[in-house]
């Protein structure tokens, strides 16, 4: 009697302590804002790319602005007679704009005109740096498809982007995305622009845990902010619960991350 007591004890000690494992200690965010952070690098070098390509007579099919500069601390060239045409941009050392620091610089190749339907943008990484954070390797393209319900579109993927934090940590990042431009699609400039976007991504965070992650409400992005200004992202690292980022409502470096009945408010870098 006295053993088939212990027993229970014992199995009821097991499953408490599961129980306190699995849910009051399970309150790692780092996933979370990697992912957070991660998207937006990615969404500023779209912008970058997007703002160049259609200031560049002959990238576009026609533009009523030419210009050799994205943020007037960095040199565009381009080359037109190229297949695939090319479009770099060259940052000064610290080229700081809007509260963003960028070095190195970007290249972008094009099997057609930018504004085409069914040309591909390839990006290249040359020792490009944002805020202190270098995208070490890994690829980016997208697609321009077309109009999707009146709206502009682009079929975007990026797959093992590596990219150093200031303590030498590595995070690797993957997705694929659409996104659709559905404010400022009739001008030219980019600060008008209200992006919505929407998709899945994996990766590894800068902890070292991988994780997977699905776009639940869609990220919506204005041309003129430095941080996805709303969306929802279900983030699940592995073998742990899901996570809840929610972007907010405005234009700020907050989001909260939500675990369980628990709610967390961070800063992305």
């Amino acid at each position: 009697m006295k053993k088939g007591s212990f027993i229970i004890l014992i199995v009821t000690v097991v499953l408490l302590g599961c129980k306190k494992s699995d849910r009051d200690e399970d309150v790692t965010t780092n996933s979370s804002a990697d992912v957070a952070f991660s998207t937006n690098l990615v969404y500023d070098v779209f912008k970058t790319i997007h703002q160049a390509a259609y200031s560049s007579s002959g990238i576009v099919s026609s533009t009523t602005m030419d210009t050799n500069t994205v943020f007037n601390c960095d040199t565009i060239t381009v080359d037109t007679l190229s297949n695939p045409k090319t479009l770099t941009i060259k940052f000064n050392s610290n080229c700081n704009y809007n509260g963003i620091v960028r070095n190195g610089s970007l290249s972008a190749s094009f099997n057609g005109f930018y504004d085409n339907t069914g040309t591909t943008t390839t990006l290249v990484f040359s020792d490009f740096s944002y805020n202190g954070f270098t995208v070490m390797s890994g690829s980016m393209s997208y697609q321009y498809i077309g109009l999707t319900d009146s709206f502009p579109t682009y079929s975007i993927s990026f797959n093992e982007l590596k990219i150093l934090n200031t303590n030498n940590q590595k995070i690797f990042y993957s997705g694929n995305h659409q996104l659709r431009i559905i404010q400022g699609k009739s001008t030219i400039e980019t600060s008008d622009d209200i992006y919505s976007i929407s998709g899945s991504n994996t990766g590894i965070a800068f902890k070292g845990n991988s994780f997977t992650s699905q776009i639940t409400t869609d990220l919506n992005l204005a041309g003129n902010c430095n941080w996805i200004n709303s969306g929802i992202v279900d983030v699940k690292p592995n073998n742990l619960t899901t996570r809840i980022l929610n972007f907010g409502s405005g234009c700020d470096d907050k989001i909260n991350v939500s675990i369980y009945e628990n709610n967390y408010e961070l800063v992305i870098p």
